[in-house]
């Protein structure tokens, strides 16, 4: 099956929501065979670590698929002769990703939008924040003078070893507020007082996993987004709805070219 898909802007500064949305798009599509993702490669500099993990944990949210492999990035398809041979197999089985199934992803993973603007709770680090990861939350955080909006929880899931590690970075997330947990998930928090008592509450969170999961483990409406939409909601206490409004630069018309491909291969 081939799929084509964006050309993107690197410079995007919400470029890290692409990989979420892209990955939950690509296990659904997969259909239980193995994707082979080729067109990536042109910004093949910022598929970091945490952005393959953040599209691994939504590509199996959907997937039935043991693994995916994407063209000169991921090991197993970093030869021309092996990239050529999954393409062989594959045939004719291919499909065209559009903006607008890019566009429904997206709007899939933030299915709380239209149920007005406030956010009760912000929830990072599913999967666990990295060391990058959580550098970048701490720059995000610190980058204007702003404090924490008074009615917003902020809280991220880490390892210990990172939390250590990080011990500068921790410091200056928890005088703004941050909260951490340790040893668990956000799949595995599912009650107050993690969780907002009011069912009506809404919880933003920039992980495609979670976004897929959390509606139905905790009953309430989630946001999504980048990471740096998390730390505004933190400062505001809101995010924006209305059509159109928080779509990342990525998604615009202007950004979709037809040179990407995915194809996927049934075994």
């Amino acid at each position: 099956r081939t799929v084509l898909v964006p050309s993107l802007d690197d410079n995007d500064n919400d470029i890290e929501s692409f990989f979420p949305a892209m990955g939950w798009l690509c296990g659904s599509l997969s259909d239980g065979g193995i994707p082979l993702i080729i067109g990536l490669e042109s910004i093949s500099h910022i598929v970091t670590r945490d952005a393959l993990k953040a599209f691994c944990a939504a590509f199996g949210t959907t997937a039935s698929s043991p693994l995916f492999h994407l063209a000169n990035i991921t090991p197993e398809a970093q030869e021309m002769s092996d990239i050529e041979g999954m393409l062989a197999s594959c045939g004719d089985n291919k499909v065209v990703v559009s903006k607008q199934d890019l566009l429904h992803a997206y709007e899939t993973l933030d299915s709380g939008k239209g149920d007005g603007d406030d956010i009760s709770l912000v929830a990072l680090g599913n999967p666990h924040l990295s060391k990058t990861e959580l550098h970048c939350l701490s720059t995000l955080v610190t980058s204007d003078s702003r404090g924490k909006h008074p009615g917003v929880r902020i809280m991220a899931c880490l390892g210990r070893q990172v939390q250590t590690e990080g011990k500068e970075d921790v410091e200056k997330l928890e005088s703004f507020g941050v909260e951490f947990v340790n040893d668990t998930c956000w799949c595995m928090l599912l009650d107050p007082p993690i969780i907002p008592h009011d069912k009506k509450a809404k919880i933003m969170t920039n992980s495609g996993k979670y976004s897929h999961y959390g509606p139905g483990l905790t009953n309430r409406s989630l946001r999504f987004g980048s990471m740096r939409d998390c730390v505004e909601a933190s400062k505001t206490g809101r995010l924006a709805n209305g059509e159109g409004t928080n779509l990342p630069v990525w998604l615009q018309l202007r950004s979709f070219t037809s040179r990407a491909l995915l194809t996927i291969r049934k075994i």
